[in-house]
This record gives structure tokens, sequence and C-alpha cells, in this order.
């Protein structure tokens, strides 16, 4: 018997070749044991880019559901902070049938395969998530949510495995958009401050293994922190990478084995034109000197270095 795996992505025309690559990804990694339907919160996503998806059931077989959104029920949502497609997420459990989805944003690489996320356990959560560090670290979350809010357990809204049922029995759906709206000027990150909060005491937390972004490569950024060797050991074990690899000469790990990704794919004309190395890397550096002129002189420049490595230091990801 076969393990259904309901996975929802969100995009607009802009981003469908990146939300097609992701559900690439998805599919090369999957076992022989899976079967997925893809839920699309379709915010205008042109039917050349459907005809391409529609084409990789040839490398796993598949169903698809189109889902368009109803903008009028965002109009109270800011636009200008992230794009419409993103607030959409607040209606996975009203508009996707399934007891249990899991939510991907459109910039990620899956490296293996999600039937072991998929199979954790959400009874009496919300959902699970990934903790974001980097917002974690900077220390600011009580101010913004109070007190009482558990920091720890502030997670990335890109990779998020949702309790539909849950959500649908006591109307999170409303209650996220009415208090975007209503603390819009008070949530620099929108969609995802809202999730936090509303979620939260009912928030399952996964390994970082599950949605390993640019941030958990910055060691020096958590070495004071208890997780850091677990997250050194997460990073050898990658499942799902979130990132934007499609820049040019972007310096990432993974983004080789993304772009060799893409080059075979129905958007191998998406696949950047990197100068030559030599070229690239002085870029890079030359831009970071632009932006930070007197790092030499700064003993934490040398410490970041040697932590993080060239790549990741001059890099800004």
């Amino acid at each position: 018997m076969k393990e259904r795996i309901n996975i929802c992505f969100a995009s607009d025309n802009n981003y469908a070749p990146y939300m097609g690559m992701a559900l690439f990804s998805v599919l090369r990694n999957a076992g022989a044991e899976e079967t997925f339907h893809f839920y699309i919160l379709d915010m205008g996503i042109a039917e050349e880019n459907k005809q391409k998806i529609a084409s990789l059931n040839n490398t796993h077989e598949f169903d698809i559901t189109y889902i368009p959104i109803d903008r009028s029920r965002l109009s109270g949502c800011d636009p200008k902070k992230l794009s419409l497609a993103t607030f959409g997420r607040f209606f996975i459990p009203e508009l996707i049938p399934q007891d249990k989805v899991l939510y991907l944003d459109c910039d990620i690489m899956v490296r293996a395969s999600l039937l072991p996320m998929w199979k954790t356990d959400l009874a009496g959560f919300y959902l699970a998530g990934i903790a974001d560090w980097g917002e974690i670290s900077r220390g600011r979350l009580q101010e913004r949510f109070g007190q009482d809010f558990n920091a720890q357990e502030y997670v990335n809204a890109g990779v998020l495995l949702i309790n539909n049922k849950k959500w649908r029995e006591e109307g999170i759906c409303e209650t996220l958009l009415q208090y975007s709206i209503e603390n819009a000027k008070n949530l620099p990150l929108a969609d995802q401050d809202a999730i936090n909060f509303i979620c939260r005491s009912h928030k399952k937390m996964l390994p970082e293994r599950w949605n390993m972004f640019g941030q958990f490569y910055k060691t020096d950024l958590f070495y004071h922190l208890p997780v850091f060797s677990r997250m050194e050991e997460e990073q050898q074990h990658t499942v799902i990478r979130h990132f934007h690899p499609w820049k040019k000469n972007y310096f990432a790990p993974h983004r080789e084995e993304y772009i060799s990704l893409m080059k075979i794919s129905p958007w191998a004309e998406f696949a950047p034109n990197d100068d030559v190395k030599w070229i690239a890397w002085s870029k890079i550096v030359l831009r970071y000197l632009w932006r930070h002129p007197f790092c030499f002189l700064l003993p934490k420049f040398y410490k970041r270095w040697k932590m993080r490595g060239s790549a990741c230091l001059f890099m800004d990801y």
C-alpha cells in the first residue's frame, strides 16, 4: 500500500518555474512506496508552465490540483511586504480537504525522501516546523509577541507540516488573517509572524535537516547556542535545502546540485550563465569589501572566516 503525501505550493507565474523545480526535486527523490497529490494555490500560473509541470509525470506519478485564490479575502494584507501568494497559505486547511498537508515554499530543493517527515504525528499540534535560529538569535521576539512567547519555538514558515483538521475545527484560518491585518505595522515578517503567534504552544519542532536555509551555514552566529553541535551535524543530512540558487554567481552549498537538476528539467533556460570562477569570486569579494571596507581590522572577521569558510563569509545569504 503506497503512502500518499499531500504537498501544497503557492505561486504566481513569476515564481512558477522555481515551484516547478521544487516539485521536480520531490519527484526525483521519491521512493517506490510514495505517491503524491500536489495542491497549487494558483495566483495566475500560465498554461505553459502547467504543461511543463504535467510533463513531470514521467519522473514519478502524481496527481495535481490547481486552486485559484480569492484575492478579495487578502485585500487587507500588504502586498508590498510579501506577495499575496505568501498569504494564501493561511487558507490551506479551508481549500484542501485532507487532514494533513506539507506546505513548501517554491525556493527549495528536496534531496531525499519526504516520507519520514510526513509520518510525523501531529496529534494535539497545529503544525510541525523548523526553528528559525536567525530570528531567534536576534533576541527580539519577546518584544514583538510578549514575554510569555517561547522564542525557541519560533518556526520558519517556508516548510510547514500542517494539521488541517485541527485548523478547521478551531477556525485558525480566519484568525490568522485578522491578526495579520490588525497588526500589519508590528509584524516585520508578516505571515510567518502571524503563524508563530497564533499557533504558539501548539507547534512541534523538527530537526533542521527538514529546512536548511542559508543562515544555518553562518555557524559563528550560533556558536554560543546549545544546539550548535546538532546544527553542524544536521548540515550533513540536509533533506530540504531552502535558498535562491538560480542567481548568477551565487556560491551556496548545494547550488551546483540544483543547477544540474535545472539543466535536465523543463526550465533549463532559467539556469544562470555564470562567469568563470575567478571572475565570479572577484566580484563577490569586491562587493563584500565595498560593504565592509574595514573588515580586516576586526578580529571577528577572522573568526567568521574560519568558521564559515570563504564562500559563506563573502556571500550574503
